[in-house]
């Protein structure tokens, strides 16, 4: 968008939610009369727009909102949307994980760990096991349930000593 080129964040995500609430009204009407929105371009660029409203949202220090956001991406892409679309629900996976990563308690951190594993699946499916994303993804996973083995042992011992 212009606007975010010009530094104007927050119109830029006026601009983006304006479209999104027309491609969505777009997508409900066809959903009425029995044809399939997957695989067209209007959610193409549902899809992209999210993934927009959601890295804006970030640059603004707005998390929970960009959360939101990207959770409601992941809902729009399935098995049948096109590889972009694909490409843009793993991303957003990276992006839930580290939001969520950034939160206190071992829920967050569980759900961190859940979505690097979907975005793990998804690379490795997308790009396969060599990739260089695909490879700094599996070794972030794996650091991130290290560190969560370590934190609960600690819990474990913790709670013995107590």
């Amino acid at each position: 968008s212009i606007l975010s080129k010009k530094g104007d964040l927050e119109g830029a995500i006026r601009s983006y939610e304006s479209g999104v609430e027309g491609l969505r009204s777009h997508s409900e009407e066809q959903q009425r009369l029995g044809v399939s929105s997957k695989g067209n371009s209007h959610n193409k660029h549902l899809v992209a727009a999210l993934g927009r409203i959601g890295s804006l949202k970030l640059k603004l220090g707005d998390r929970e909102g960009a959360l939101e956001v990207y959770m409601s991406l992941l809902q729009e892409v399935d098995e049948d949307s096109p590889r972009s679309s694909q490409i843009e629900k793993a991303k957003a996976h990276i992006k839930c994980a580290t939001i969520c990563r950034q939160h206190d308690g071992k829920g967050s951190r569980i759900k961190s760990i859940s979505h690097l594993r979907e975005a793990l699946e998804m690379y490795t499916a997308l790009f396969g096991p060599e990739n260089k994303d695909t490879l700094a993804i599996a070794s972030s996973l794996r650091q991130w349930l290290t560190e969560e083995r370590e934190a609960s042992n600690k819990g474990s011992i913790l709670e013995m000593t107590a």
